[in-house]
Order: C-alpha cells, then sequence, then structure tokens
C-alpha cells in the first residue's frame, strides 16, 4: 500500500466528523439563536452569571435549578422544563407546581376529560391563568405541558418586577417575546400585574380542603390526595380510607381554636414603603389567627399630601396596578408564601388561609417614590414568637 492510499484511508474518519460537524464559528452562533436568555449572556459564553441576570436574587434562584451559581445545559435550553417531584404535602399550605409532566396533568385530572379546570387546579391562580393561553378558563395537555412555549411561569409578577415600579417591561421579562406580546393586552410594552395574573382572588374566602373535594361529598379519597401514600395514612387517623375535615385540619393545628387572651408575645415589623415585601421572619399555620396593630405613615409621591396610613390612602385613591386591586391605594398588605396578598388595612386579626411565611408590604403599584414606614406589632394567638 503506498504512503499516499495510507493517508487517504486514514483521513477518511477525519473528514467524515468533519464534514458532519459545524465549523466552532457557526456551532457557537446557532447555540446562541437556540439560548432561552440569550439576551442576558453579555459574554456569550452560553451561561448566564448571577451578574448577568437582570432580576433579583430570588428569580435568578427560580431559574437556578441545580443550585450552581449559574444558569446553563437544560437552564438554558428553549423548552426545557425543570425536572421535580411535587413536594410531600404539608396540611393546609399550598405549593406552587413545578411539575409539568403529562403524569402530573393526569394525576390533576379527576373527571379525565383532557382539560383542568378550577377545581382541579390546588395551585396559585395566577399560574394558572397565565398559562390558561386561549383563555377559555380551562388547560389543555399542550398548555400544561408548554413545550416550546416560554411563558416564564415559575416567577411571580414581583418576582419580574425587580425594580417594583408595578410593570414588568421586556427588559424584565425573562420569557420569549410571543409570550410577551400575547399577555401584553393593551401594546404598550410592559407588562401590568392585571395583564400576567388577573384579578386575583382574596385568600380570606380560600378553603383548601373544599378545593381538593372534587366530588364534594364532605371527604378525601386516595384519588383526590395529589401527594403520597404515607402523607394520606398520617392525616386517615381512622383508617377509613377517606380524610375528614376534622382529620385534615387537625393534621394542621385546629384552626380556630385560640383566643384573644391566649396570644403570647408581639413582634414589631417595620415596614419600608420603598420594599415590595418586607419579610417578618414568623412562619404561621393555617387557621393561626395573626394580630397587627400598624401606626404611621407614608408618603406614596413627590407630593407631599399624597400619604397613606395602614388604612390605605388620606385621599382616597386607589393604585390601577396596586397588588391588592379596589383597595386603598398604600394600605397595609399581608402575604402568605408566595401567594395572593390580602389587604390588612386596619383591622385587628387575620385567620391565616394557608401556612408559610408572613410577609408585610404596602398596597402600591411604584415604590420608588415612596418614603416612610409603617411599624406593626404582630402576634399570633397562642404561640410564643422568638
Amino acid at each position: 500500500m503506498s504512503s499516499r492510499s495510507l493517508v487517504l484511508q486514514l483521513s477518511l474518519p477525519a473528514l467524515l466528523c468533519m464534514s458532519l460537524a459545524a465549523p466552532p464559528a457557526i456551532a457557537t452562533a446557532d447555540a446562541q439563536t437556540r439560548m432561552r436568555f440569550q439576551g442576558l449572556d453579555a459574554n456569550r459564553d452560553g451561561r448566564i452569571t448571577r451578574d448577568e441576570w437582570n432580576g433579583n436574587d430570588v428569580s435568578f434562584a427560580r431559574h437556578d435549578w441545580n443550585g450552581d451559581g449559574v444558569l446553563s445545559g437544560p437552564e438554558v435550553r428553549i423548552g426545557a422544563q425543570r425536572a421535580t417531584e411535587l413536594a410531600d404535602h404539608d396540611p393546609n399550605r399550598l405549593e406552587r407546581n413545578l411539575n409539568w409532566t403529562q403524569q402530573n396533568f393526569n394525576q390533576l385530572d379527576h373527571n379525565r376529560d383532557r382539560r383542568l379546570t378550577a377545581n382541579e387546579w390546588h395551585f396559585d391562580f395566577a399560574t394558572f391563568r397565565r398559562i390558561d393561553i386561549d383563555r377559555n378558563d380551562s388547560i389543555s395537555l399542550q398548555e400544561f405541558l408548554g413545550e416550546g412555549v416560554e411563558d416564564d411561569r415559575d416567577e411571580t409578577f414581583d418576582e419580574m418586577d425587580w425594580n417594583n415600579d408595578g410593570r414588568v417591561t421586556r427588559s424584565e421579562w425573562h420569557g420569549g417575546t410571543t409570550e410577551f406580546n400575547r399577555l401584553d393586552r393593551n401594546r404598550d410594552g410592559a407588562l401590568t400585574r392585571f395583564e400576567v395574573q388577573g384579578a386575583e382572588a382574596s385568600f380570606d374566602t380560600y378553603d383548601q380542603f373544599n378545593n381538593l373535594d372534587f366530588d364534594r361529598n364532605g371527604t378525601l379519597s386516595r384519588a383526590e390526595w395529589h401527594w403520597s401514600n404515607a402523607s394520606f395514612s398520617v392525616r386517615d387517623r381512622n383508617r377509613d380510607g377517606v380524610i375528614s375535615r376534622q382529620e385534615f385540619d387537625v393534621a394542621g393545628g385546629t384552626p380556630g381554636t385560640a383566643t384573644a387572651a391566649s396570644v403570647a408575645t408581639q413582634r414589631e415589623i417595620r415596614v419600608n414603603s420603598q420594599l415590595r415585601w418586607t419579610d417578618t421572619g414568623i412562619d404561621v399555620r393555617a387557621g393561626d389567627v395573626i394580630t397587627f396593630a400598624a401606626t404611621g405613615t407614608i408618603t406614596m409621591s413627590d407630593d407631599t399630601g399624597d400619604t397613606a396610613t395602614p388604612a390605605g390612602s388620606t385621599r382616597g385613591r386607589g393604585a390601577p396596578d396596586a397588588p391588592v386591586l379596589n383597595q386603598l391605594a398604600g394600605g397595609l398588605l399581608a402575604r402568605i408564601g408566595g401567594w395572593s396578598p390580602t389587604f390588612i388595612g386596619s383591622r385587628g386579626s387575620w385567620t391565616a388561609p394557608v401556612g408559610g411565611r408572613l410577609y408585610l408590604g404596602v398596597n402600591d403599584d411604584h415604590l420608588p417614590d415612596n418614603r416612610g414606614e409603617f411599624v406593626v406589632q404582630v402576634g399570633v394567638q397562642g404561640r410564643t414568637l422568638r
């Protein structure tokens, strides 16, 4: 065999690989065009660091699925979904749905009609409205899976609105252009709270037991339970194969049994009017009676007369894109976990409809020009706050 033929033979595999592989420059460019969050990748290395991320720490952590401090691999691949299982059930605490799989869809679809209606949805309704693309008050399997759809469904409005001005601009949006335009109903280039999540229902009237009780027979069967067999058995104390209202409530602490005289201590919380939410450091359970004694006055604009007490605007005005619509601007708000806020105002107590961390804020849609704070004494009946 000649040296020439040997060289050709040895070179054929390499030549074949070279013909199948795109040049590095082309491959890099192609990867960039397919990359999620491409506009944030300032140095074009195919990864998003915290410094490059246009948002707050909570927003970044929501997308950093493996917790390694950068967004890479599946985290920046268009259409990729977080691979996770539903957390096991903590009684009377709502979980945010992060498990966008057909198996989870089938588990939620009680009547097997291939659509999820509001009474089959046991998570936050803001997400329900966002992924209901055709706005027919039900979610199809295609909408649920969200394949190829970049609607940033795992972020709340407040997590996206990182400058607290009550609007989500294109630079704050981490989803796709098509989805942004679909939500931007008035085509003004920014998303309002109402456009993203609609008129969120108050948790004052939310009853998770009723929401889970799909057949409305007053008990929860295993088919109506969306978590593990072990957690079902813990609640089913009399081992009759169903969870009664009493068993469900007792598992999280019987609601409404504390009295005002049993308040052990209170914690003072200063609510900065320029922050969307102030962490109280208090974890509450569903049924806990939370007491509030709030004082102070804040200013909500450069107009020094535009003030509010915890009860709301002294001028009686509202704020069109405030967290709680149809309530006075500037009033005191409470929120449990990542769920819909409630207008507290000047009320003295509130029964927690779900469990989780308690946050306080003000009912305004533009926070940067606010001044002042509320001082709130927060207590939970029957418990000592440390």
